[in-house]
């Protein structure tokens, strides 16, 4: 550990594998890479990282091996990354062992520029010392946030130590001033604002947005627009506020993101303490929110990224409530033992609780269940753990990548191709529970198809006639066979219903499966329909049939809630049932 800086860097040893250290030399061999074949250039590229992290080498002559690396690892890590996409937890032992090889590679590029900035400002140089360590500070930090946003997008956790030395460059930084000197990659700064100081916002207020709540493909998408936006936010040494909305506190000793600012709490400044200000950001968000509502385009907002008008909204919605006044929990959670049968889906949830009878549109006669029933597993499967190799060495050729996607894609598929209407239950751990929500988690090398923003139907062994109907919020993996998820709970029944457009013609039309949320009236909550997303945006008059019960005419009046699989939604009694 350096003195006075509080960065890690590779103890200097001799490897096996061998690095090219001249630039000429380096750069001739890296234009010899197939980056086409990313998990062989990969491998070579990580094998070189790691053996010059380890190699004495000058400050200055590391630096410019270092910048030469920039391109092929994002090349690599990218395409690498794309196996990711729509990833099931937990992931399977080879997945997981290629997620960890690819924020192995991304902790090495750290390394090397950690290397610089330990070197360099330990050296007796001063002819261009300053301008070396704002680039390596820069380079370090920049790498450290990949690792994280890597960490948040297949839902494991974050490597330890790494929101510690995001703070120490952040801190380093800060009191020698070097925050103006240099900006790596192409990254929009936000105006003014100093490229280090733009980076570690980026960082910070990514990870206020509750990273394992976000749907697969957004935690990228808000990063983009913080390349963009992050500037709107501000850093302070001076911690009294006068009013917590919009303000985080940032502990640069901890190895944890910011957290909301505590209320009704006098701090006094002290060394590693500051405020996040994000006020301005969040009014920036606001003003993007209103235009949307007025029927303008995303293509002319200046927003960073690319999103569709609907998910837009829904996203910026998101940032209001993460960089407001976080909620605090209400309800007190109770520890419990025992499990839970888990569905996913609307449809699913349509099957099971209406007794495994398949989906029957009214004026049809039901059909009978299939041959193929469905079975409730009489155990948790387990498999060995992965051996995780030391150095997050990865043995995955592209044949191999595809081979394993598909015959995923093939069991994913099976439920349809054997029978019609069969869907799969899983048996989940119940870890804590309230009345507002559980803890759940399972343990097994089995994929638990169940994603953030998905409608689950719970059913209790002990009350197999009923079904709860939740919601997942988040979703993580803490290790190679375990996978957890925040449910929080939307009805204690549900009804299945059968739904179509009331609109002329309309008799030709299908009838489609929704979820009737019963009214609760203790909790002063409303009857809703649970349908997919944007099925009742276009027209909002419905035919709405549940069992035996007349047919009825119902309108849409509010969507209580939208994510990219569902959206829940009041509705009344419209005339001309």
């Amino acid at each position: 550990m350096a003195a006075g800086l509080a960065i890690s860097i590779p103890d200097k040893e001799v490897s096996a594998w061998v690095a090219e250290t001249t630039p000429k030399q380096t750069r001739a061999w890296l234009a010899t890479l197939p980056l086409a074949d990313s998990p062989e250039a990969a491998r070579e590229i990580y094998q070189s990282l790691y053996t010059l992290n380890r190699l004495e080498l000058g400050a200055q002559d590391r630096l410019k091996l270092m910048e030469l690396y920039h391109k092929p690892v994002a090349t690599v890590a990218d395409a690498l990354l794309h196996h990711f996409t729509r990833a099931v937890l937990p992931l399977t032992p080879r997945k997981r062992q290629l997620a960890e090889f690819i924020r192995q590679l991304h902790l090495e590029m750290a390394n090397g520029y950690k290397c610089v900035v330990h070197d360099a400002y330990h050296a007796r140089m001063s002819w261009g010392r300053k301008k070396m360590l704002a680039v390596a500070v820069e380079a370090a930090m920049r790498y450290l946030g990949e690792v994280l946003q890597q960490s948040y997008q297949i839902y494991i956790p974050c490597p330890s130590g790494a929101w510690t030395e995001v703070h120490e460059l952040y801190r380093f930084a800060e009191h020698f001033g070097w925050f103006v000197e240099h900006s790596v990659g192409a990254a929009k700064t936000g105006g003014d604002k100093p490229p280090i100081y733009h980076l570690y916002l980026e960082i910070v207020l990514l990870g206020l947005c509750n990273p394992y709540q976000l749907p697969q493909g957004e935690c990228r998408r808000i990063d983009q627009f913080l390349e963009r936006w992050a500037g709107e936010a501000m850093i302070h040494r001076e911690l009294e506020v006068a009013n917590p909305v919009g303000h985080f506190l940032i502990d640069l000793s901890k190895d944890a993101p910011p957290v909301p600012y505590p209320r009704d709490v006098s701090l006094q400044p002290v060394p590693h303490l500051r405020a996040l200000n994000a006020v301005v950001l969040a009014s920036t968000v606001q003003g993007f929110i209103n235009h949307l509502k007025k029927g303008e385009s995303t293509r002319v907002l200046d927003l960073g990224t690319e999103w569709l008008d609907s998910a837009c909204l829904d996203m910026l919605r998101r940032m209001i409530r993460f960089w407001g006044l976080a909620a605090r929990r209400q309800r007190s959670r109770v520890k419990r033992r025992g499990y839970y049968f888990v569905a996913s889906g609307i449809n699913a949830v349509h099957f099971f609780s209406s007794g495994q009878k398949p989906f029957a549109p009214p004026g049809q006669a039901t059909q009978t269940t299939p041959d193929k029933k469905v079975s409730l597993p009489d155990k948790i499967d387990t498999d060995s753990p992965n051996a995780s190799a030391e150095r997050a060495f990865v043995d995955l050729d592209e044949q191999d990548a595809i081979e394993e996607i598909a015959a995923s894609g093939k069991r994913l598929a099976e439920p349809v191709l054997r029978a019609r209407e069969v869907y799969r239950v899983d048996r989940w751990q119940i870890r804590d529970e309230s009345v507002g929500g559980m803890l759940l988690a399972t343990v097994g090398s089995h994929g638990s198809y169940v994603r953030v923003g998905e409608l689950i139907g719970i059913q209790d062994p002990a009350s197999p006639a009923q079904w709860r109907v939740g919601v997942v919020r988040w979703m993580r993996a803490p290790d190679e066979q375990t996978t957890e998820m925040g449910v929080a709970m939307l009805a204690p029944t549900v009804i299945p219903v059968a739904l179509k457009a009331a609109v002329p013609g309309a008799n030709d039309r299908p009838y489609s499966q929704g979820l009737l949320l019963p009214s609760v009236e203790v909790l002063r909550q409303p009857a809703s329909l649970i349908v997919p997303r944007g099925a009742l945006r276009q027209p909002d008059t419905w035919l709405l049939s549940a069992g035996e019960a007349p047919v009825r005419r119902v309108k849409a009046l509010e969507v209580l809630e939208q994510t990219g699989a569902f959206e829940r939604i009041v509705f009344a009694d419209a005339a001309g049932a």
